[in-house]
């Protein structure tokens, strides 16, 4: 049992296998879809029971560097891609701008935590730009593409909100009334855990687009270099933005900008946009799981 201890050091192998599985046999794993949204909220529920809930209400009620990186993430980014991106193709610029307009991923706080980052920062963005961006996405579209995203907007926050309050609460049910000491049971075993559910989260995800990433993958050489290239400058954006901080809190904040919520982003490009721009959000599950991997192996050349 002790190797479990240690899966964290190679969950780059776990997403490769997910990655090859989806691909493979995508039959197998397309029945699944509507498990997703739980196995996030899975997900959510470990993160919240390993790190110390007062730290994100810290990081709550002095919101500054909080504040700062959302704005980063959910307002700086795009305008970047916006304008570097304005003399190529209007669909590669549009994805492009859709995919760094989106709020953080619920998994960039696990890697934060197995890059020995500051995992309750990048928790507290989680929650804040998912629940802002739902405001944020619209008023850029408008203002920069003059479309109106015609969201529920009461529907989408109250779905987002259940998804991070409900394991909010039944973490701290467990924590404080059930079970507590479940925390120190468990400590070693937390990530192995959370690794396993984001793996069958990838599987499935990658099984559901398979049929897509593989008939248009020879078509889309160029927007996948693209894609490359965006994660990259993410990545390091979101780094070097705080860059008076502590490396925990500049991990924190670059995973904050380059794991962003793709499912949200698909579920938008299906409703608001055409068959191309979904094809790239589509395709950019593909370098958003291997610039993770390629970021754990350079992080520790970073300042």
């Amino acid at each position: 049992m002790r190797y479990l201890t240690k899966t964290d050091r190679f969950f780059w192998i776990f997403i490769i296998i997910s990655i090859f599985l989806g691909l493979s046999y995508p039959q197998t794993f397309m029945p699944y879809e509507g498990y997703i949204i739980y196995i996030i909220m899975c997900i959510m529920g470990l993160l919240f029971l390993k790190v110390d809930i007062i730290d994100v209400v810290t990081h709550i009620k002095k919101p500054l560097t909080v504040i700062y990186i959302s704005c980063i993430k959910l307002i700086l980014l795009p305008i970047i891609v916006y304008f570097v991106l304005i003399k190529a193709d209007p669909t590669i610029q549009m994805s492009l701008f859709l995919l760094a307009a989106l709020p953080t991923g619920v998994t960039s706080a696990l890697f934060t935590d197995i890059m020995n980052g500051r995992t309750s920062l990048n928790l507290t963005i989680v929650i804040i730009t998912n629940l802002l961006s739902i405001f944020s996405i619209p008023f850029l579209f408008f203002i920069f593409y003059n479309t109106d995203l015609n969201l529920n907007h009461m529907l989408l926050f109250t779905s987002l909100l259940k998804i991070i309050l409900i394991p909010l609460l039944i973490a701290k049910l467990i924590k404080r009334v059930f079970i507590p000491n479940i925390v120190q049971n468990l400590q070693s075993y937390f990530n192995f855990k959370i690794i396993i559910l984001l793996s069958c989260m990838v599987t499935i995800s990658i099984s559901v687009c398979s049929q897509t990433l593989i008939q248009t993958y020879s078509e889309q050489l160029t927007p996948l270099l693209i894609l490359f290239g965006c994660f990259l400058s993410f990545q390091l954006i979101g780094y070097f933005s705080i860059f008076w901080k502590s490396k925990g809190e500049k991990l924190a904040s670059s995973n904050s900008c380059m794991i962003m919520n793709n499912i949200l982003g698909i579920v938008l490009a299906i409703a608001f946009f055409d068959q191309a721009v979904l094809n790239i959000l589509v395709l950019s599950l593909i370098p958003w799981n291997i610039m993770i991997i390629v970021k754990h192996f350079y992080k520790r050349f970073l300042p």
